[in-house]
């Protein structure tokens, strides 16, 4: 078995696990090695199957905390976008999570659904709006408003 170290103080990581998946903590920062596949399946769980996920990686660069999997320099990039800075396997095997980045995750990812359904219901709105029917222009500014 690979031993991993944890790249922000080099203690040796100790197997954990990431709702059901598999990952390593760190028993000292209380950071954690993910997997690719286990961020996939979280992901999963907390996305709704007609969501399309997006890019995952923004702004990428590197950073001088080396790959627990690989032991080469990780990038760091801003998660979907959002204000979330993740440090990465520049083999695509990973990502380092510091202490209470999977909840930061989660937050994301329930904003994300919020956001969609927010436009999901402004569009209906919309095409409500834009076909017309027996309700004052007044009414209908109001009704896309109010949903």
């Amino acid at each position: 078995m690979t031993q991993y170290t944890c790249p922000v103080d080099g203690a040796p990581l100790v197997e954990s696990k990431l709702g059901d998946d598999d990952s390593r903590k760190c028993p000292e920062c209380s950071g954690s090695w993910v997997p690719m596949s286990t961020l996939e399946a979280f992901e999963d769980k907390h996305f709704r199957d007609d969501m399309v996920k997006g890019q995952r990686r923004y702004g990428e660069r590197g950073v001088e905390h080396d790959c627990p999997h690989c032991g080469e320099s990780m990038t760091r990039f801003r998660y979907r976008g959002y204000n979330l800075e993740l440090e990465a396997c520049p083999e695509n095997v990973g990502f380092w999570l510091d202490r209470g980045e999977d909840k930061r995750i989660k937050e994301v990812m329930k904003t994300r659904v919020s956001r969609m359904q927010r436009s999901g219901s402004a569009q209906v709105a919309w095409e409500h709006f834009r076909r017309g029917d027996n309700r004052s222009f007044f009414q209908k500014i109001k009704d896309l408003f109010t949903g």
